[in-house]
């Protein structure tokens, strides 16, 4: 029996593998998985009701109609005139100190509003009177304020030829307001008022202009 535990002892030292003494390895760690991280293409539509853009453009409001006033000679303001050939033109003689043009020019407005497509509105200004004291650009920003004032939108010229120089001998009339109708041809056949008939200040847009404008527009 001593023999034996001999050699079972000497078996246990040659292989190493003592049962008490055997040290056991910790099992490896398996990695925990992290937060996913995702590209904007991955990311999927948002959320109903949520926008995806965290700042949405907003449209910017239609900016009305710019008023003008340009700065022509009398030559200027035919040529204008000219320009307009296949519209029924209405060229509407005015000032600012004529208390019958401001009251009349709202209908020249009104006119351009309902019709613009086919009848040529031009305002002509006749503040200027050719003294050095009050030079055509200075009518200029009194007229315009006017012109604004109305939103009119339409052609509109200071005239840099004196009023008297007009009056005397670019048209018939001797004052304002006075109003020119022109065909679609740029034929002159309408002027008011009209000289022949009675009172040279008695016309108006409802009565003389607009069955004018109407009648040929029908044309």
């Amino acid at each position: 029996m001593k023999h034996a535990s001999w050699m079972l002892m000497g078996l246990v030292l040659l292989c190493g593998c003592d049962p008490a003494n055997e040290e056991v390895s910790p099992p490896a760690e398996v990695p925990q998985p992290g937060p996913a991280v995702l590209s904007p293409e991955d990311a999927g539509p948002a959320p109903q009701g949520q926008s995806e853009d965290p700042m949405p453009t907003t449209e910017s409001p239609v900016e009305a109609a710019a008023v003008d006033a340009q700065i022509l000679d009398w030559d200027g303001v035919e040529a204008l005139v000219r320009s307009h050939k296949g519209k029924v033109v209405v060229m509407d003689l005015w000032s600012t100190y004529c208390l019958p043009c401001r009251k009349e020019f709202p209908n020249l407005v009104n006119l351009h509003k309902e019709h613009g497509d086919q009848v040529a509105c031009i305002s002509v200004s006749l503040d200027f009177d050719g003294l050095e004291d009050q030079p055509v650009e200075a009518c200029r920003e009194k007229v315009l304020k006017f012109l604004t004032d109305q939103g009119a939108t339409f052609d509109n010229v200071v005239c840099s030829t004196p009023a008297e120089t007009v009056f005397d001998s670019k048209i018939p009339h001797k004052s304002v307001p006075a109003v020119y109708v022109f065909d679609k041809e740029g034929n002159w056949v309408g002027k008011f008022p009209n000289l022949e008939e009675g009172d040279p200040e008695a016309f108006n847009y409802p009565e003389h202009v607009l069955p004018l404008v109407t009648q040929l527009l029908a044309q």
